[in-house]
């Protein structure tokens, strides 16, 4: 009898427990009262004071421009040679030498490691002369979809390293260079 009552006991515990209760009725709350907007008070804008303006200095004449060339006439398509005209004789004054372009004697600034761009060629170079040797053993047919894109990526710094070489950007050569060994020699290790 006792386990009857444990059982009934238990079970009407569970039944309390399943039983929801209803859910709280909303709060009924006043609607917000919403001030009316002030009037706009715009005062006019001060009217401009008249100034009458300086007067302005006249611009300097300008210097007369130099003659253009004249074109030389083609010479007729016929077998007889034309007498040869007079060369036509400018001013002293006007007849300049062309103006000699500014040289720019400021030594060329390099970093530490581009010092001399001979040496930081050849290294990128080697760099990227082992790492087309690497390429070289793997057998990109027998690669994962992840390893080919690698593969691809070491071809694309390679090309990214030799447009670099050309541009003189040392700095970026050696970056992609180094980028392109570390991958090619992961691909070798798979």
């Amino acid at each position: 009898m006792n386990s009857r009552v444990a059982c009934l006991l238990a079970a009407s515990l569970l039944a309390s427990a399943c039983v929801t209760t209803r859910a709280a009725t909303p709060v009924e709350r006043p609607a917000l009262e919403v001030p009316p907007v002030p009037p706009r008070i715009i005062e006019p804008a001060p009217a401009p004071e008249t100034t009458t303006p300086e007067p302005v200095n006249d611009l300097p004449p300008e210097k007369p421009a130099p003659p253009a060339a004249r074109p030389r006439p083609q010479p007729p398509r016929e077998t007889q040679k034309p007498p040869d005209p007079k060369p036509v004789e400018l001013p002293p004054a006007l007849v300049d030498p062309p103006a000699a372009p500014p040289q720019n004697n400021a030594p060329l600034l390099r970093t530490p490691a581009t010092a001399d761009p001979a040496v930081a060629e050849r290294q990128i170079r080697d760099t990227l002369s082992k790492v087309q040797i690497g390429l070289n053993n793997v057998n990109f047919q027998r690669l994962s979809d992840g390893a080919k894109k690698a593969y691809n990526e070491v071809k694309d710094f390679m090309l990214g390293a030799e447009a670099a070489i050309k541009t003189s950007n040392f700095e970026l050569g050696k970056e992609l260079a180094s980028k392109a060994e570390k991958l090619a020699n992961e691909l070798q290790g798979r």
